[in-house]
C-alpha cells in the first residue's frame, strides 16, 4: 500500500512540475522584490515557505525562471528535481531547511538575469507565490581620457593658465545597465551629463571647464551603473599656471610701531601666496629697483614663495614706496604679477632751508619794499617751533616793523640798515636744526655823491651811489645861446666829444642815473667852465709871396684842430680896417706842408695879394672856440718883391685873347707856305721832307708875344721879418734882364720847350 502510495505522488510531482504555468503577474500572483548582482557574483533567492497555521505543512516548493521551472522540491517525499540545462555545472545550491528557504546562484552570468518566482504549495493553506528581479550588473571598463585632438590624456593636462577653458573627455567602454560618467574636481561634482559616443558599446562625458583657482584641483572621471560596489574613477592632475593670490610685506627689524628711524637699518620681508611655478620677488622703492641683493625661499608646505631685504632709510625716502612684486615670468605679461606696496614713514630731524617768499633774486629786496622769509622745513615729526636771527643774533620779539609768525619773518618797509644776515632754526621731538643764513641785499636807486659832478681835461663823471650800480646815465646840457643837448651813456663818464659845438663860456651840466630799480629822484647839477680848453694864440706866424700870391704860414698850436684865417683891407678912405675875407683851415689838410725832415709842420694858408696897409690874421681853433688872432702886416720890402714886372701887361685876359688870334694867323699862314713846298717837292719826286714841329705852352706864347727886355722873378719864399722863419734879403730884389735875340735866346724861368720829329704824311 505505501509503494503504490509513493509512487502515485512521485509520479503527480512529475506531472506537476512539468506542465508550464501561466505568467507570474507581479502584485496580482504575488509580491516582487529587486536584487542586483555583479556579474560572476552570487546571488541568493529567498522565498518564504513558512505555514500560516501551526497544523499545516508544506507540500511542494518551486522555482522559475522566467515561468520555466529550474528547481523543485517534494516535501512530501523529500525528493528534489534541477534543470539540467539551467545547472549543467552546479551553480544551484538551496537550502531547504532556512527559514525562509533559499536560492543561491553562483558565477552569474549576464543571461541569468530574469525574473524569478517561487510557489510553494501547502497541505492546508492556499498557494504562495512571491517573485525576486534579479539584475546581473556589468560593470564598465575604467575611464579613460582623451583632449580635444583625440590624443591620450594620462596622469597630467597640458599647461592651462587661470582663465583658459579645459577641454577633456572621458570615456568608458561596456557596462550594464549603461554606465553614468560623471566629472569632478576634488570632492565637486562639475559635469553629469554623459552621452553615448560613436563608438559602439562606448560612452562618454565631454567636459567644457573654465579653470579658476578653485577648480586646480585634480580632476576625476567617474563612471558607475550600480551601487554594489564604488564607481570606476581615473584621475587627472591639472597642469595650471598661476599667479600669486596675496602678497604681504612686514616689517622684521629696525621698525617700532610702524615707524622707521633715518639711518637705523631694518629688514623687510615679502611673502607671496598661491603662485605656480614659484615666483620671483623684486623690491623696488618709488618705481625705481633696489640694486642690493634680497635673498628668496620657496615654503613647499605652504606653497609660499618668501624674499627678505635690508633697508638703510633715509630723509629722502619718507613718504616713499616700498613694492614687492611676485612676478611669474612664464605667464603672459597682463596676468603674471602681483604687487604689494607699503608707504614708509620715517622720522627724523628737521631739515631746514630759509628762502625768501617775493618775487625775485633770492637775496635782494627793493628798498621800501616788503621783505618777507620763509623757514622751509621737512621734519618727521613736525617741528613744533621755529627761532630767528638776524646777523647770528636771536631776534626774541617784534621791533619796529618786524613780524615773527611761525615759521616766516616779515620787514615791511625794507631799509638799507635791514640789510644782514638771516637765519631760522627749526626743533622737534628729535632735535633741533639751524638753516644756513641767507645775506640779504637791500637795493635802493642811484643818489648824488659830493662832488656831484666832477670834470677833469674834456670828460665828466657823475657821482653817483646805487645798489646795484647804475647802468643807464641821462646828461642835460645847456648853454647860453644855444638849444639844450640831452645825451644818453652807458657809463659815469661822458667825453664833450660826444657833445655838439660850439661851446659858450660856461655850460649848465645835470645828470640822472638808472640802474633798474628806479630813476634818480633828483639830477646832479654843476656849471663848468670849458674856455681853458681853447687853444693858445699862434705865436710862430710870418708872410710869404710864393706861387703868386701872398700866404700866412704859422708853426702849429698844441690842441688846435684848425685855423681861422682872416684878411682886413684899409677901405677907402685909409681910416679903418674891414674884414675883406674869412676862412678856415684844418691841421691834417694838404696845406699843412712839411718844410724840410725834422723841422715842425706848417700851417700854411693863401691870402692872395695884399696891398700896404692890409693886415692878415691867424687864430688857432678847435671845438671849443679860437684863440685871439695874431696879426701881421706885409712890409714895404716885401710888397715891393711881390709887385709884377712890366710884360706881366701882355698876360693879362684881353691882351693874352689878342696875342693868341696873332699867333693863330701866323701858324696858318707858315702852314700854308709848308704845304705848297711839300706839294712841289712831290712833283719832283724828292724824298719826303722832315718837319720840325715846335709845341708851345701858354708861357711860351705870351713870351714870345712880348718884344724888348722881360724881368722875370725867381720862384722864391720873400718872408716879412714877423718870426725867426724869416730869410728876407735887405734891400730891393736885383731884376734879370733878358734881350730878345734870334742868335742868342734863354727861354725864362719854368718854361718847357718840347721838340718833336714827325714824318711827314
Amino acid at each position: 500500500m505505501d509503494r503504490r502510495m509513493r509512487v502515485s505522488e512521485a509520479l503527480i510531482f512529475l506531472i506537476f512540475v512539468s506542465i508550464p504555468v501561466e505568467g507570474f503577474v507581479a502584485g496580482a500572483d504575488g509580491p516582487v522584490s529587486q536584487k542586483e548582482v555583479l556579474e560572476n557574483g552570487i546571488a541568493t533567492l529567498s522565498c518564504d515557505s513558512t505555514p500560516e497555521a501551526i497544523d499545516d505543512e508544506l507540500m511542494l516548493l518551486v522555482w522559475y525562471k522566467d515561468n520555466d521551472s529550474i528547481y523543485s522540491y517534494d516535501a512530501r517525499v523529500g525528493n528534489e528535481w534541477c534543470n539540467t540545462v539551467f545547472n549543467a555545472t552546479g551553480r544551484i545550491i538551496v537550502n531547504t531547511t532556512a527559514n525562509p528557504t533559499t536560492l543561491t546562484i553562483t558565477a552569474l552570468r549576464a543571461h541569468d538575469e530574469a525574473l524569478y518566482h517561487c510557489r510553494v504549495e501547502f497541505l492546508l493553506s492556499p498557494t504562495r507565490n512571491s517573485a525576486v528581479n534579479l539584475t546581473v550588473v556589468v560593470l564598465p571598463s575604467k575611464p579613460f581620457f582623451l583632449d580635444e585632438l583625440g590624443n591620450t590624456v594620462t596622469n597630467k593636462t597640458r599647461p592651462y593658465y587661470e582663465g583658459d577653458t579645459l577641454v577633456l573627455n572621458c570615456l568608458v567602454i561596456g557596462g550594464r545597465p549603461p554606465p553614468k560618467i560623471t566629472w569632478y574636481s576634488g570632492e565637486t561634482l562639475v559635469d553629469a551629463t554623459s552621452s553615448i559616443s560613436d563608438i559602439p558599446n562606448v560612452r562618454q562625458n565631454e567636459l567644457y571647464l573654465p579653470l579658476t583657482r578653485d577648480n586646480a584641483e585634480t580632476l576625476s572621471c567617474r563612471a558607475t551603473n550600480t551601487q554594489l560596489v564604488p564607481p570606476l574613477e581615473a584621475s587627472l592632475q591639472i597642469e595650471m599656471y598661476l599667479p600669486a593670490t596675496k602678497v604681504t610685506i612686514e616689517w622684521i627689524q629696525g621698525v617700532t610701531k610702524g615707524v622707521l628711524t633715518a639711518g637705523v637699518p631694518a629688514i623687510a620681508q615679502c611673502v607671496a601666496i598661491g603662485s605656480y611655478p614659484p615666483p620671483d620677488l623684486t623690491w623696488s622703492l618709488n618705481h625705481d629697483r633696489l640694486s642690493q641683493e634680497s635673498n628668496q625661499t620657496w615654503d613647499e608646505t605652504h606653497q609660499n614663495m618668501i624674499s627678505q631685504i635690508r633697508f638703510n632709510p633715509t630723509m629722502e625716502y619718507n613718504e616713499a614706496i616700498l613694492t614687492c612684486d611676485a612676478i611669474n615670468a612664464i605667464m603672459p605679461p597682463d596676468r603674471n604679477s602681483k604687487t604689494e606696496s607699503v608707504v614708509l614713514n620715517i622720522t627724523f630731524v628737521p631739515v631746514v632751508k630759509i628762502i625768501k617768499i617775493d618775487e625775485g633774486k633770492r637775496n635782494e629786496v627793493v628798498e621800501l619794499d616788503t621783505l618777507r622769509l620763509k623757514c622751509e622745513t621737512k621734519a618727521n615729526p613736525p617741528a613744533y617751533k621755529y627761532i630767528w636771527y638776524y646777523n647770528d643774533v636771536e631776534i626774541k620779539r617784534r621791533i619796529d616793523e618786524k613780524r615773527i609768525s611761525s615759521n616766516e619773518f616779515t620787514i615791511e618797509d625794507v631799509l638799507r640798515t635791514n640789510a644782514g644776515r638771516y637765519s631760522c632754526a627749526a626743533r622737534n621731538t628729535l632735535g633741533e636744526t639751524r638753516a644756513d643764513p641767507i645775506n640779504i641785499t637791500v637795493l635802493y636807486p642811484p643818489e648824488c655823491t659830493l662832488p656831484s659832478i666832477t670834470f677833469n681835461k674834456e670828460t665828466l663823471t657823475c657821482n653817483v651811489k646805487a645798489l646795484p650800480i647804475a647802468d643807464t646815465y641821462f646828461w642835460h646840457i645847456q648853454q647860453a645861446e644855444y638849444d639844450a643837448q640831452h645825451l644818453t651813456t652807458g657809463s659815469a663818464s661822458l667825453s664833450l666829444n660826444q657833445v655838439a659845438g660850439p661851446f659858450s663860456e660856461s655850460l649848465n651840466i645835470s645828470c640822472e642815473a638808472e640802474n633798474g630799480i628806479a630813476s634818480q629822484e633828483k639830477p646832479c647839477t654843476k656849471i663848468i667852465r670849458v674856455g681853458h680848453l681853447k687853444p693858445p694864440q699862434p705865436e710862430q706866424c710870418d708872410l710869404a709871396f710864393e706861387y703868386k700870391e701872398f700866404q700866412i704860414r704859422c708853426v702849429p698850436v698844441e690842441n688846435a684842430t684848425y685855423y681861422e684865417l682872416s684878411l682886413w683891407r684899409l677901405s677907402t678912405t685909409n681910416t679903418s680896417l674891414v674884414l675883406d675875407q674869412k676862412k678856415s683851415i684844418e691841421v691834417g689838410s694838404s696845406l699843412a706842408l712839411m718844410q724840410n725832415a725834422g723841422e715842425p709842420w706848417l700851417v700854411r694858408g693863401e691870402l692872395g695879394l695884399l696891398n700896404a696897409g692890409d693886415e692878415a690874421g691867424a687864430a688857432a681853433c678847435n671845438r671849443y672856440g679860437c684863440s685871439a688872432a695874431l696879426l701881421l702886416r706885409p712890409t714895404d720890402v716885401l710888397l715891393s718883391s711881390a709887385a709884377p714886372p712890366w710884360w706881366k701887361f701882355f698876360t693879362g685876359k684881353d691882351m693874352g685873347i689878342s696875342v693868341g688870334v696873332v699867333l693863330l694867323v701866323v701858324m696858318f699862314v707858315c702852314s700854308t707856305i709848308l704845304a705848297v713846298r711839300l706839294a712841289r717837292r712831290s712833283r719832283a719826286k724828292t724824298p719826303a721832307p722832315v718837319i720840325q714841329v715846335l709845341q708851345l705852352d701858354d708861357v711860351t706864347r705870351d713870351y714870345l708875344s712880348r718884344t724888348g727886355d722881360i724881368h722875370a722873378h725867381p720862384s722864391r719864399s720873400l718872408r716879412s721879418n714877423s718870426s725867426d722863419y724869416s730869410d728876407e734879403v735887405e734891400g730891393p730884389l736885383p731884376d734879370y734882364h733878358y734881350v730878345h735875340t734870334t742868335r742868342d735866346w734863354i727861354p725864362p724861368p719854368d718854361v718847357t720847350l718840347t721838340l718833336q720829329r714827325e714824318s711827314a704824311v
